[in-house]
């Protein structure tokens, strides 16, 4: 009888942990909204957009999203600098930014200002690293700084 107790205690734990899920929490949140909005949110907190074009069927955009952007230091590097919006381009709004911005290759990530327009555009996969620093060079190119909320100011970094 004790053994068939102990069996039926690990069984309900083991099918308990099993159906628990770990997930990695993003350190910073892709934009929700739709894309009008998010331009007028852009305008609003003076930060420059990434729009991250992607689609279910994309390997390369899956790895980009399980390897690159779960990054905590590039999720705190994007949460300061960039409004960060996904694309999907299997809906019809998807498909709509698709041909409004000509992108031809899955993934890609545009960097948009809404008042200088595009300002960077990157094919493929990218290392969280390595995508960092090329963002870092778009900042550094059009004298993108992040403002601080509180009295309006660029930080110098």
């Amino acid at each position: 009888m004790k053994k068939l107790f102990a069996f039926l205690i690990i069984t309900i734990a083991f099918t308990s942990l099993a159906s628990f899920k770990v997930s990695k929490p993003e350190n910073f949140g892709f934009y929700k909204g739709s894309f009008d909005n998010l331009i007028r949110e852009s305008k609003k907190q003076k930060k420059p957009i990434i729009l991250d074009f992607w689609a279910a069927w994309c390997a390369p955009c899956q790895k980009l999203d399980k390897e690159t952007f779960t990054d905590k230091e590039l999720g705190a590097y994007l949460s300061q600098n960039f409004l960060v919006y996904k694309v999907d381009i299997d809906t019809f709004d998807g498909m709509e930014i698709v041909d409004r911005f000509s992108i031809d290759v899955f993934p890609t990530m545009l960097v948009y200002d809404s008042k200088n327009g595009q300002l960077g555009k990157f094919k493929g996969f990218y290392p969280a690293g390595y995508l960092q620093k090329e963002l870092e060079k778009v900042q550094a190119k059009h004298h993108i700084y992040p403002v601080r909320s509180q009295d309006g100011l660029a930080i110098n970094r």
